[in-house]
């Protein structure tokens, strides 16, 4: 993957390379072990429809009910599931699998949580209940609250994603291959008219630490 960086008045040019298996492994490690487990059951005459949900445990039996329609009779079963929802991390990995260099920025500035997502929603879903003054509103917060709570045994086993983080960078490595000032650039545009940034991706909002520099 090719990555291009601003660095003052330089645009460096960087070849990417990563063990693409190794961060696949890390990757459903992190959907295993830092997910947000959310347990559903109910009863339908329609099974349940996924897109790219993560579905594990899922069973269906006949309740031995129907329901009838006008042009037909459904059989009514019971269906249970865990939906896992992974953390934002995993979403950024499987754009740098697709050879996205956007997701360069967004990995290297990823805001690591340091405790599971469960634990800080449940407090921060009471902080915000303090705020609310809407009857409605309030009943919706208690119902959210109560939810996340019943949860807390099926969660209680998952992780922050903070030692995962720390080694998916060390998966990573950045070799320096070229650079281009960034008034070479300028008399580039100018001469064909065009504006390269609008072309390929150039980071520099975000400044990148901690990555492996190969010269």
């Amino acid at each position: 993957m090719i990555y291009y960086k601003r660095n003052g008045e330089v645009i460096e040019k960087y070849q990417i390379d990563f063990d693409k298996e190794e961060i696949e492994k890390l990757k459903y490690q992190i959907i295993n072990n830092c997910s947000y487990i959310k347990h559903e059951e109910f009863d339908s005459d329609y099974s349940p429809r996924f897109t790219n949900e993560i579905i594990r445990n899922f069973t269906y039996t006949d309740t031995g009910r129907d329901k009838e329609y006008f042009e037909e009779t459904r059989d009514i079963y019971h269906y249970s599931y865990d939906e896992y929802k992974p953390p934002q991390l995993v979403e950024l990995i499987d754009k740098l699998l697709n050879g996205d260099s956007s997701a360069i920025d967004k990995i290297y500035n990823y805001d690591i949580p340091t405790k599971p997502f469960l634990e800080d929603r449940i407090k921060l879903a009471i902080e915000e209940l303090k705020e609310i003054e809407d009857i409605t509103k309030k009943k919706n917060m208690l119902h959210e609250i109560e939810e996340l709570l019943n949860a807390q045994e099926l969660n209680k086993n998952q992780q922050s994603t903070e030692s995962y983080y720390n080694r998916l960078l060390k998966l990573i490595n950045f070799k320096l291959i070229d650079s281009l000032s960034i008034s070479e650039l300028d008399r580039i545009n100018c001469f064909f008219g065009i504006d390269i940034s609008s072309i390929v991706n150039i980071s520099g909002s975000k400044e990148i630490s901690s990555v492996k520099v190969l010269k």
